[in-house]
């Protein structure tokens, strides 16, 4: 249970409003700045925690606005959220219960789980990572289709949309890395993640724009973040064999390249996968030991300050 505070808010976010679990009521109210300040302005009491659920971008706003008045706020993520649902056993869900739902996840998770809010650089950073990723999809769906096409206007049409994509990518790319280079913090973590050998410019870039948490979380939070941290499956007399799951994805593709170089050309990485396999581990098994290994490394180099050294 959760006693920092001595207020709790649970903020459900809608397109065009929001609903406020506050003391014993839910209110609802306009999604405008106009009304969230004034919402702020009459309802305001010291030492406030207020919990919104992440929702693709709806929720920027009232975070925004609340940040600014000095509450905190603690973005939940949604699966967790809705675990918490079920554990509670509730089954319903409505606008007003999703709001209360949040309230009571603000009091029962632990202070240390309240990360600070992204900056404004950072948030940007996650915008433009996103619409590469984007971009990245639809230039795989139009090379998919240009394979399979045989007629040639069809060709020749897709052929000008992947070239346009091309552009798009590189500039979105240019715009990242100049963001990075503009900011002092982040051209540091920048220059600290490439000195390690594996890392390349791309995943370095990846690892400031995906995983903000670099550097602030724990060995084993960071390496469940990433998904290579193996999962233990047991239940009672019956043990699985454990395995990694969840995470971040497309994060996850990018450092496996990395652990690829890596396992070539970074000696320290190359003599623990050589002695993985010699050990009898399977390769694949032994590259994704690699990976965990980097993504730990990397987070004490960012919560130090110190390049690697191998």
């Amino acid at each position: 249970m959760n006693n920092s505070f001595n207020n709790y808010w649970g903020i459900d976010v809608s397109k065009n409003w929001l609903d406020i679990a506050i003391d014993n009521k839910v209110l609802r109210i306009e999604q405008t700045e106009k009304a969230i300040n004034a919402f702020i302005k009459q309802h305001y009491q010291e030492n406030i925690l207020a919990v919104v659920e992440s929702t693709g971008g709806y929720e920027s706003m009232v975070v925004n606005r609340l940040d600014k008045s000095g509450i905190t706020v603690h973005i939940a993520h949604p699966n967790k959220a809705k675990a918490f649902a079920q554990a509670k056993g509730r089954l319903a869900k409505t606008d007003k219960i999703d709001a209360k739902l949040l309230k009571e996840y603000g009091q029962f998770i632990n202070e240390d789980k309240i990360r600070k809010l992204p900056g404004k650089n950072q948030i940007e950073l996650q915008l433009l990572a996103s619409r590469l990723e984007q971009l990245k999809n639809m230039h795989h769906q139009e090379s998919c289709r240009l394979g399979i096409a045989h007629d040639t206007m069809i060709k020749k049409t897709i052929t000008l949309i992947l070239k346009s994509l091309d552009t798009q990518m590189i500039f979105v790319e240019k715009k990242i890395m100049d963001l990075i280079n503009s900011d002092v913090n982040l051209k540091e973590k920048y220059t600290l993640l490439r000195s390690m050998k594996g890392v390349g410019s791309v995943l370095a870039m990846h690892l400031i724009t995906d995983l903000p948490e670099l550097g602030e979380a724990n060995k084993k939070e960071i390496a469940a973040l990433v998904g290579v941290a193996p999962m233990t499956n047991q239940s009672g007399q019956k043990t699985k064999k454990a395995m990694t799951r969840y995470g971040r994805n497309e994060l996850r593709k990018k450092l496996y390249m990395g652990a690829l170089v890596a396992c070539r050309y970074n000696t320290k990485f190359k003599l623990f996968y050589e002695k993985l396999v010699a050990a009898g581990k399977p390769k694949k098994v032994a590259l994704v030991a690699v990976m965990r290994r980097m993504i730990v490394i990397l987070n004490a180099m960012m919560h130090s300050k110190k390049s690697f050294f191998a």
